[in-house]
């Protein structure tokens, strides 16, 4: 195992492999870890009209352009023929000049399948490097779909400076969200309503409910942010806990109470939702303050 990389592997053959020096992960690594970006014909469920280049190309296309991969996710499956064609999620920083907002670098994200459950995503986002968090910004404007057919590479290349172009304009809208300073009332609100992007009644469950209060959800981690009450310290916050999981509750097992720990959501299509959610509550939290 490479020194400067971290690999996390759960269910189904799920992989997350992280650079945790920021300096690109190496051909060798990925192949170790993340065997799906390599592979080589597209699942047997494809037509003929399906264009399949591997995501290793993309990768090689978009170092040429000066970016480097520093986080890749894999999914898993409970179907063997699927795992080496399954859904990926890979974080890019460039090397070159990158927006950063206080403590915040700019990524490119590309997310990919190779079995039909994903065209080509661009997508932007924030990494935040004291809790090693990273967030996908919920943007229109800074998404991409890129089909399998055609001169892919090309194409995300294309769509990569597409998405970059709006770094900008986000990281503005960032700084407003570290102008805005929100009232403790203020803060419970918000995480009350966080707390519900993660855990919500669904048909199969309708009477789930969320396991920690409100002001556990947007409670610091560290001294730094406990000083921070504007919006975007509220946001990270709440984001680092729902995403990264670990807070202990009291729930009852067998009639009998006991102490638990909230999950972490590592899995890509969670993942990119709670995030997408979580970022499209602050804008609008934003919104309504100025206003």
């Amino acid at each position: 195992m490479y020194a400067s990389t971290r690999i996390a592997r759960f269910g189904r053959g799920a992989v997350i492999l992280r650079d945790r020096q920021g300096q690109g992960l190496e051909e060798g690594e990925l192949r170790s870890a993340a065997p799906t970006l390599f592979a080589t014909g597209k699942h047997s469920s494809r037509s003929d009209r399906y264009s399949h280049i591997p995501t290793f190309e993309v990768i090689q296309g978009l170092a040429r352009e000066g970016f480097q991969p520093v986080e890749v996710r894999v999914g898993g499956s409970g179907d063997e023929d699927k795992r080496a064609h399954t859904k990926h999620l890979i974080r890019f920083r460039s090397r070159n000049e990158t927006v950063r907002v206080n403590g915040s670098i700019w990524e490119l994200l590309l997310l990919n399948s190779h079995d039909g459950t994903s065209a080509y995503k661009l997508m932007s986002g924030f990494f935040r490097i004291v809790c090693s968090n990273g967030l996908v910004t919920a943007d229109d404007l800074c998404e991409v779909r890129i089909p399998h057919k055609g001169d892919v590479v090309h194409n995300v290349i294309e769509g990569t400076y597409t998405v970059l172009n709006e770094g900008p304009r986000i990281a503005d809208n960032v700084q407003r969200m570290q102008g805005l300073t929100l009232s403790t009332p203020e803060q419970e609100a918000y995480g009350e309503a966080a707390a519900l992007l993660r855990w919500h009644p669904t048909e199969a469950n309708p009477d789930i409910r969320p396991p920690v209060r409100a002001e556990h959800v947007v409670s610091a981690r560290r001294f730094q942010d406990a000083q921070d009450n504007s919006l975007w310290g509220t946001f990270n916050r709440a984001q680092e806990n729902l995403v990264n999981g670990g807070q202990t509750y009291l729930a009852e097992r067998a009639g009998r109470p006991s102490y638990r720990r909230t999950r972490a959501v590592n899995g890509i299509d969670g993942n990119v939702s709670l995030n997408r959610a979580l970022w499209t509550l602050t804008q609008r939290m934003l919104e309504l303050k100025a206003a």
